[in-house]
């Protein structure tokens, strides 16, 4: 053994031995049943073998329960136990009704329930797992009595080895963390948003998403084995139906307001908010025990269910098809989901055994309408942003020239007012008029007014830096603010802007318009007490290049005044 291509041999060798081991059928099974109509019996004489003929054979290791007493079963191996490790029966499905177990060699009940808080921590919950003897000889009966109220989805039992029942387990749980874990990911995701953006479909989310959660986990029954949920075990399978019903609910709100589908389908979205309440009504029937929920609400609920699903998706499909956004990543998450949900709802109606691709399938398309949920809500955000910024921008900016407005740019002046006081900055502003825009205006038509303004303001753009800014005053008459701008940069920077509009040719109906800018120049200094005083100076340096002849740049002298009425503006 000493050679290492031995050792790997070997190695290999014991691997396939073991794989071979694990992957041993187990002998064959043989399942019974005393008749549904045998009533409630003793159990001690079952036990006894007094019914031992009375026991009809199964084609199939389905178990299900009744409404008004235990049935009977009785299962046995086709050939004694001679696997290496102990025999497990095992019971799986959606366990939702009473089951005592009587086991070989004492044949002493056991009841339990998926909700019960001491089972074996061995395993999982997705399946009750009983111990059987390592001598477990053909023929050596079980039994188990299915107790009400009856089960629609019919229980599996089968008995496997330890070791590969606990291996198949190991992968239950991985693929049942890695599930819960990308749902929990997702749900403190969208946390954060509802804490960051306090929108209610972010609450919508969490609660029909967290219910989900809630509801998936009692089924498999772990909800029963975290710390403290014992309490939890005398209510059974209510808490995962009763989170179940909420969580229903809550997704309607959701899809309602996610997708916006008042707007898009206003009388499908008012079926849905009727929708809600049958499962509103059907939380609080399912603790009322006068009503005996157990015997019609599970089936009432499920069909429920399918018919809302329905509905929902047709809502999203047509809210879609009209362009809405939102209803597409619905569609994209959900269908997966809806399609399962509906397989899922058919599948307990009809009573038949829950197939794996279903039971992992079901869950993970919850994981994954999360993950695609989420990128949708982080859409909607940024839309909901987008549509914040055009607000902005529409509130700020000249929907014409698209310079900022006479409010914008005032206010922007006064931030640069207070900021070049403080720094002991150059602050220059530029106060700039559209020469003859009222003779433009009166032979040519608002229309090329308004062609003209567009263009000039092009032009203004065109020779400031960054930091600048551009607002119309009103009118023709236009703002350029400078921050750290002294009295050579400002006037190269209204030479270059005069020189350019100048170069401008607009087109009107019979000619090609040319234009001009006169242009007043302020500068802050000591005698410049108020934001409004700048203003006011660069308009009496803009007085004077109209009177000058137009098409000109004119700085204001410090103490410069000048009668409004004799040089007043001509267009």
């Amino acid at each position: 053994m000493g050679n290492p291509l031995t050792r790997r041999f070997a190695v290999a060798a014991l691997m396939l031995l073991a794989a071979t081991a694990r992957a041993a059928p187990a002998p064959p099974l043989q399942v019974a049943a005393l008749p549904a109509d045998a009533g409630a019996l003793p159990a001690a004489a079952v036990v006894a073998g007094a019914y031992a003929d009375a026991f009809r054979p199964q084609a199939h290791a389905l178990l299900r329960g009744a409404d008004q007493h235990a049935v009977w079963y009785r299962v046995q191996l086709g050939a004694d136990w001679s696997a290496a490790s102990a025999p497990l029966l095992v019971v799986s499905g959606a366990v939702r009704t009473g089951l005592v177990a009587y086991l070989p060699p004492d044949y002493a009940p056991r009841a339990v329930t998926p909700y019960d808080a001491g089972l074996d921590p061995r395993f999982s919950r997705h399946a009750l797992v009983f111990e059987l003897p390592r001598d477990l000889r053909a023929g050596q009966p079980v039994y188990l009595a299915v107790g009400a109220p009856a089960q629609s989805q019919p229980l599996h039992v089968r008995v496997a080895d330890y070791d590969s029942y606990q291996a198949e387990d190991l992968d239950h749980v991985r693929i049942s963390a890695a599930i819960s874990s990308a749902q929990g990911a997702m749900l403190a995701v969208i946390l954060c948003f509802w804490i960051v953006l306090r929108d209610r479909v972010f609450l919508y989310f969490l609660g029909y998403a967290g219910f989900q959660v809630i509801y998936q986990m009692a089924v498999s029954g772990e909800l029963y084995a975290l710390p403290g949920a014992g309490v939890l075990a005398p209510l059974g399978y209510h808490p995962g139906q009763f989170a179940a019903l909420l969580s229903a609910l809550l997704s309607i709100n959701f899809i309602v307001d996610f997708a916006d589908l008042r707007r898009s389908v206003p009388w499908m979205a008012r079926l849905l908010d009727w929708a809600r309440w049958p499962y509103a009504a059907l939380a609080v029937a399912l603790w009322l025990p006068p009503l005996k929920p157990d015997a019609w609400l599970p089936n009432s609920a499920n069909a429920l269910l399918a018919a809302s699903a329905l509905l929902v998706l047709l809502a999203a499909w047509r809210a879609w098809r009209r362009g809405n956004r939102q209803a597409g990543f619905f569609l994209i998450s959900w269908l997966p989901l809806l399609a399962l949900t509906v397989l899922r709802v058919l599948q307990l109606i009809i009573g038949l055994p829950l197939p794996a691709w279903l039971a992992y399938g079901f869950p993970f398309s919850m994981a994954y309408a999360a993950v695609v949920i989420t990128v949708g809500l982080a859409d909607r955000t940024l839309q909901a942003r987008r549509e914040r910024d055009q607000a902005h921008r529409l509130a700020e900016f000249d929907p014409l020239t698209g310079a900022l407005n006479r409010r914008a740019v005032l206010t922007r002046l006064r931030v640069a007012y207070a900021d070049a006081r403080q720094s002991r900055r150059p602050l220059g502003l530029l106060f700039l008029d559209l020469d003859h825009f009222k003779r433009i205006n009166d032979s040519h038509g608002h229309a090329a007014g308004d062609d003209c303004l567009i263009a000039v303001a092009g032009a203004i753009q065109a020779e400031l830096r960054e930091l600048d800014w551009l607002g119309r005053y009103g009118g023709e008459e236009f703002l350029v603010v400078l921050p750290d701008a002294a009295a050579l940069n400002a006037r190269i920077v209204a030479e270059r802007i005069r020189l350019r509009a100048t170069e401008l040719r607009v087109a009107a109906a019979d000619e090609e318009l040319r234009l001009t800018v006169s242009i007043g120049i302020a500068l802050l200094d000591n005698a410049t007490p108020t934001p409004e005083a700048l203003i006011e100076h660069a308009d009496i340096a803009l007085y004077r290049a109209k009177a000058q002849g137009r098409n000109r740049v004119v700085q204001y002298l410090p103490g410069e005044l000048i009668d409004a009425a004799t040089l007043a503006r001509q267009g």
